[in-house]
């Protein structure tokens, strides 16, 4: 694992996610802790279930501070700051694919399962750090574009469109860049949108 992709404030939060065991952790911060790419600056946790209402009082009393202040609270969403850090629990109606990966007593999602969320994500119009993540996830870890179109078919089921994904895959002009603070070599934006055409092209769907 690689916990220096955590800010000091994340190392801080980090062990206290083990008190919400209903969720798992995942996106980027799952993605990083296992590969080490780049720095992430927040929790995304999700669960199958909708978020109870006590749950923010338990934010509350886990992170002993009073003064969390809730971004969003209704059934299927909370994102509360936390010194800047933001942290949301979301209601994710999905079946989870893989055995998790134990990290500190918390779970993450594995590779493969977060691979397949960042299709998903993408072809609704993901930013750009999606398809840095995606990048990795495929020239790095060994996961092919094939295999991601096949396990979110399984996901997703009528809610992944194949040919959608590829297209935006492709597709990074009104994706606004951000700023990546990578630990491993950094990629441009051309490399990126270079690499993917050239895996859309071994697609068979």
């Amino acid at each position: 694992m690689h916990p220096e992709v955590l800010t000091e404030k994340g190392k801080a939060l980090f062990p206290l996610l083990k008190n919400f065991s209903n969720f798992y952790l995942v996106g980027g911060t799952a993605l990083a802790l296992q590969i080490g790419h780049r720095i992430s600056v927040d929790f995304d946790l999700f669960c199958p279930d909708g978020i109870p209402k006590t749950l923010l009082s338990k934010v509350k009393k886990v992170f002993n501070d009073n003064t969390v202040g809730a971004a969003i609270n209704n059934s299927d969403e909370l994102t509360v700051f936390i010194d800047e850090y933001k942290i949301t629990f979301l209601r994710y109606p999905f079946p989870v694919l893989f055995n998790f990966v134990i990290y500190k007593g918390i779970k993450l999602l594995d590779l493969r399962e977060i691979a397949v969320a960042k299709a998903y994500t993408i072809g609704k119009r993901g930013m750009y750090k999606d398809y840095i993540d995606l990048y990795f996830l495929i020239s790095k870890e060994n996961i092919s574009i094939n295999e991601i179109i096949k396990l979110s078919e399984k996901k997703y089921k009528d809610e992944f469109n194949s040919r959608l994904f590829l297209e935006q895959l492709i597709y990074l002009e009104d994706v606004e860049e951000a700023e990546i603070l990578f630990l491993k070599k950094p990629v441009s934006r051309i490399e990126i949108k270079k690499f993917f055409i050239e895996q859309v092209k071994e697609v068979k769907l």
